[in-house]
């Protein structure tokens, strides 16, 4: 797996956040997610940017509960996007 094709299969789902966000904010985010080399610095950087997804899908309308369980579906899709992507590199973690 290349690291586009992660960002793709990441942001396949991802609709709800490319409407508030924009799809060149989430595929950069993304994109140096699935860069970073280090799990722990990974980690951080996707709760960084789930932080920032709730509170804009919230600004844009959705209520809380809805949001936080929309991001919860896309950090699932992030985070084992990234360790698939990592495995095919032979790093281990």
């Amino acid at each position: 797996m290349k690291i586009e094709d992660a960002v793709t299969a990441v942001t396949a789902e991802a609709n709800a956040l490319m409407s508030c966000l924009g799809q060149p904010v989430v595929a950069y985010h993304v994109t140096e997610i699935m860069r970073e080399a280090n799990l722990e610095h990974a980690r951080r950087m996707q709760l960084a940017l789930m932080q920032r997804s709730i509170e804009a899908l919230v600004d844009d309308g959705l209520e809380d509960v809805a949001a936080e369980r929309y991001v919860s579906q896309f950090h699932g899709h992030l985070g084992s996007t990234w360790r698939l992507l990592h495995a095919s590199d032979g790093v281990a973690h």
